[in-house]
Parts: structure tokens; sequence; C-alpha cells
């Protein structure tokens, strides 16, 4: 009777969960839990009092299995901890993403948007009141004017004297029937302006032809009517007409190529992407062209500061641009809101979760059950081992179901 007697004087009264709290503080004993059930089975001569009593002592975290690892349930619990910290953490400063976002990004956006508007309505009201007064410059217009036009001669002679060697100048005939100042001419030049000035039929689509590189040269203003897919014409005419100047550019070096061949003073190494005479027809020819584009366009703008109506029409188009392109930028602003939203109930689950898992590990229900389990195991061992104690075994079972039963519920 030691044995009982020792266990009912060390037990006191207190809660389940006082003692489970106690338990990670307070040392334990530790034993075959199955053999001293059979022991103590014996000394209290299966009296299910009995068996109550040391059941609650093990339900309370005092007695655990010699084979019970306490330092991996320590570990297991300080994960979950430190899961449910980065957690928390991460939580935290979606949170906080959302909020800058909710009233600060978007607040801004929302702000500037009503600030384009008012400047809308007030230069609309400024229009109507006849305030605005018109930013036309007559000289730097004539000038735009003038500079434009003579660059557009000086293209057609270009274009004009480009074609015509490309398509019009016999090498083989200007070595069998040209003069020598002719082929010292064509060996030191890439352009062949002696013969852009010399009545033949072919001079008529010399000088038609230049004027197509003036077609490809306003394609990019027209493309200025504000449709989406504006910016990619305009790229697609530029390098179209870029792609047509090199084609030229290595007619006319590979036609005087040709030239030194006949004439056998050809470099051997000649290459047309090593030939300064290719960089030079593009230079002169493509580089002229977007001067002459810009100038055009600079002419054309100028121009329509006159009308005071339109100029104001366009500021009014360029701000309505800027207020599509923020709302654009409010519902991405809106799309990662919505994505943060997603995210931080995700994490609340998953704390919850978390928080669950730790509550079962702080109450130790698989642990404690399997304990329970094993002493009854031993307790009914000694039972069954004594035919004369069957009128116990009813009373003992209704006390080990009623522990069995209370912390099975604390796992589901």
């Amino acid at each position: 009777m030691e044995t009982t007697t020792n266990i009912e004087t060390t037990l006191q009264p207190s809660t389940q969960v006082e003692d489970q709290k106690q338990f990670s503080s307070r040392s334990v004993d530790r034993r075959p839990i199955k053999q001293w059930g059979f022991e103590e089975a014996g000394v209290n001569r299966g009296d299910q009092t009995a068996l109550e009593s040391h059941l609650r002592w093990i339900q309370a975290g005092h007695v655990v299995d010699e084979y019970y690892d306490a330092n991996e349930e320590m570990k297991i619990k300080k994960s979950i901890e430190d899961q449910i910290s980065l957690k928390e953490t991460d939580k935290l400063k979606k949170e906080k993403d959302e909020e800058h976002v909710n009233s600060v990004v978007i607040t801004n956006k929302l702000a500037q948007i009503e600030k384009n508007r008012g400047e809308i309505d007030s230069k609309k009201l400024q229009l109507t009141a006849g305030k605005i007064k018109s930013t036309f410059n007559p000289a730097r217009f004539w000038i735009y004017t003038f500079l434009a036009i003579v660059i557009s001669i000086y293209l057609i002679f270009f274009y004009a004297s480009a074609l015509n060697a490309s398509f019009f100048r016999s090498m083989q005939q200007l070595v069998n029937n040209g003069s020598a100042d002719d082929i010292t001419l064509m060996l030191n030049s890439i352009f062949d302006s002696k013969g852009i000035f010399q009545l033949s039929p072919h001079l008529l689509f010399v000088y038609l032809g230049a004027f197509l590189f003036f077609g490809f040269g306003i394609l990019p203003h027209i493309f200025h009517d504000g449709s989406k897919f504006q910016t990619v014409k305009i790229i697609a005419a530029i390098v179209l007409c870029f792609v047509i100047d090199s084609m030229i550019a290595y007619k006319i070096d590979s036609g005087i190529h040709e030239l030194k061949l006949l004439m056998n003073i050809a470099d051997p190494t000649w290459a047309w992407y090593k030939s300064v005479n290719f960089y030079l027809v593009l230079a002169f020819g493509f580089g002229s062209y977007l001067l002459w584009g810009f100038i055009y366009e600079a002419a054309i703008k100028e121009f329509e500061k006159k009308n005071v109506f339109k100029s104001v029409e366009v500021e009014i188009e360029a701000i309505e641009r800027i207020i599509e392109r923020i709302e654009g930028e409010i519902i991405e602003c809106k799309k990662q809101v919505s994505e943060l939203q997603k995210v931080i109930e995700t994490l609340k689950i998953e704390i919850e979760n978390l928080k669950k898992s730790l509550e079962k590990a702080l109450c130790k229900p698989e642990q404690l059950l399997k304990n329970i389990e094993n002493f009854y195991a031993g307790w009914l061992q000694y039972l069954n081992a004594f035919p004369e104690l069957d009128y116990r075994h009813t009373a003992s079972e209704n006390v080990y179901r009623q522990f069995h039963n209370a912390i099975s519920a604390q796992l589901n």
C-alpha cells in the first residue's frame, strides 16, 4: 500500500489545465506505464477508485512513458510557434501593403485625376472667356518652313541620284566607253550628280521615284491619329524607310566595288558592312529624311498654334490620355489589393490551423491517450489473471472509458 499512499498524498486538487501547464516545468516520473499499471492493480486489488486516481495522475502529466521523448515534443511546439510568428509577421506586412495601396497610392492617383479634370475645366472656361491667347510665332514658323523646303529639294536630288546610280548606271559600259575623268569621278563618288542632269528617258522614273520616299517619310505623321497602335505603326514606317535606304546604300557601294573589279584595283577584303560608302549613303539619306520629318512636324505644330481652339483641344486630349493612363493604373492597384486580401485571408486560415495544432501539442492528447491505454492494459492484465476479481471489470472499464472519451474529444 506504500505506492498508493505516496500517490494520494502527492496529488493536490487542481484543474486539468493547471496540471498541464505545470507539466512543462516540473520533474515527472518516467517508467514503463503498462508494467506500472499491472503493479498498481496488484497493490489495490483492481479497485476502480485507485484506477481513477492513477488515471487522473497520468492525465495531469505527472507520469510519462519511459520511451516518451519530451525534448522532441518541445521541438515540435517551438516549430509551430515559429511558424505562427512568421505568418503573423507576413500577414502584418501584407495588411500594411494593402493599407498603403488603398490609402496612399490609389488616393494619390484619384487626386491626380481630379487635378487633371480641373485643369481641363479651367482651360474650357478660359477658352470660353477668351483669356487664352495664341502662342503662334511667325518667325519660327517660316524658319521651319524654309528649312523643310530646302531639305525637300535636297532629298529629291539625293534620291534621284541614288536611284540613277543603283538602277541605270552600267559599270561595264562606263569602262568601255567612258572617259578617264568619268571613271575617276565614279571611283571617288558615291553619287552620280552628272547623270541626273542629262536628258534621258529614265530620268522620269528617277525623279518620280524620289517622291516615293516622301510618301514613306510622311507616314509617321499620318499615324498621329491617337489610335492604340500608333507607336507601332510609326516605328514600322521608320524601319521600312531604313531598310530601303540600306538596300540602296548597298547597291551603290557594290556598284563602286564592281567598277574597281573591272579596273583590277578592287580591295580583296571588301565587305559592305565595313565600307564607309555604305554608311555615308545612310547618313545623307536616312539621316536627312529623319531631319526633314522632325522639321516638317515642327512647322505643322507651330502653324496649328494660330488656331487657339485647336491648340486647346490638343492640350485637352493630351490631359485626357494622362487620365486614362492613371485610371488604368488604379485598376491594376485594385487588382493588387484584391490579391493581397486573398493572401491575408489564406494566412489567417493557416495561422488558425497552426494555433489549433499548438493547442493539441500543448495538451498532448495523443501521448496522454497512449499512456492511459498502456496503464489500463497493465491494470486489465492483472484483473484477468484473477477470476475472483471479475466483479471489478465493469467498474474499471467505466472509469477507463470516461478518461478515454474525454481525451479523445480533444483530438477532434
